[in-house]
């Protein structure tokens, strides 16, 4: 009679771990197929970049592209935009969202629906408008390099805003922000000693979002004539299709090293028991 009893108990296991194998099977097919989807590319590029018909592995392409140009310069154009607009839209966005979050909580959907227009502007709209204000107000102002800074921050507005919102949200901020204040500490110190480490997460992701928009950003650049590391690229790709897709295979290649030594850099240390210092 027990026996019969446990009948059911025995059927409803084997059911449960039939469909615990059928999932994991499913969640390791997509994983598999995601992973191709991502990594074919990448693959592709690098084989036909870093290969010649009848040769085998060449670096002959890309020494062809980059003899006689000026790619320092062009690279160090690209990185000096990418640490000014991922600093100016930090500066300019973790002081609003802050004082949003802790003020004015209504407007958050306002501006986080302003900060959506970057994506229904074009680039060319965008900078065809700023164009013919700047050439009353400031004729010299888009000859120069750094004229990019403003657009590059405009056109990563929803990312970063997007990176440092769901962080602050993810914290007790003003919780935090009335016990740094019940212990004398002045606004900018629990700015900076309170609010700051705890949203390093956030504004890491803001950052390499940043860096990544503008180390891929063509458009701006193109329609007003400034030369910088995207614009390079697709001229080289107009007339050496090989060294461009070997150069975008490269530049793939570091920004997920960077990215990879960032995301260890800010991972929190832990002492010798395990809990976080």
């Amino acid at each position: 009679m027990a026996a019969i009893e446990k009948l059911p108990l025995v059927s409803a296991g084997v059911k449960a771990r039939t469909q615990i194998a059928a999932g994991d099977a499913v969640r390791t097919a997509i994983i598999g197929m995601a992973l191709v989807l991502f990594f074919l590319p990448l693959v592709a590029s690098a084989a036909f970049g870093f290969t010649l018909p009848g040769q085998g592995i060449s670096f002959e392409p890309l020494r062809d592209a980059l003899a006689g140009t000026d790619i320092a310069t062009q690279l160090m154009n690209t990185a000096k935009l990418a640490v000014l607009s991922t600093v100016g839209s930090l500066v300019l966005l973790v002081p609003t969202l802050l004082f949003l979050h802790l003020k004015a909580p209504n407007l958050l959907r306002f501006t986080e629906w302003l900060s959506v227009i970057p994506y229904v502007v074009p680039a060319i709209a965008l900078v065809a408008g700023a164009n013919l204000f700047f050439r009353q107000a400031a004729p010299g102002f888009m000859v120069s390099l750094y004229s990019l800074v403003p657009f590059y921050m405009v056109l990563t507005l929803p990312l970063v805003y997007r990176s440092l919102d769901a962080g602050i949200r993810s914290i007790d901020l003003r919780t935090l922000w009335a016990a740094s204040e019940s212990l004398g500490a002045k606004p900018w110190q629990t700015l900076w000693q309170v609010v700051l480490p705890n949203l390093r997460g956030s504004l890491l992701g803001a950052s390499l979002l940043s860096c990544a928009m503008v180390l891929g950003e063509y458009a701006v650049a193109a329609l007003l004539l400034h030369s910088t590391f995207p614009v390079f690229m697709v001229q080289v790709g107009m007339n050496q299709p090989r060294a461009a897709a070997a150069l975008s295979f490269i530049t793939i290649l570091v920004t997920w090293l960077l990215l990879a030594l960032l995301s260890r850099n800010s991972a929190p240390k832990t002492t010798s028991k395990g809990g976080p210092r």
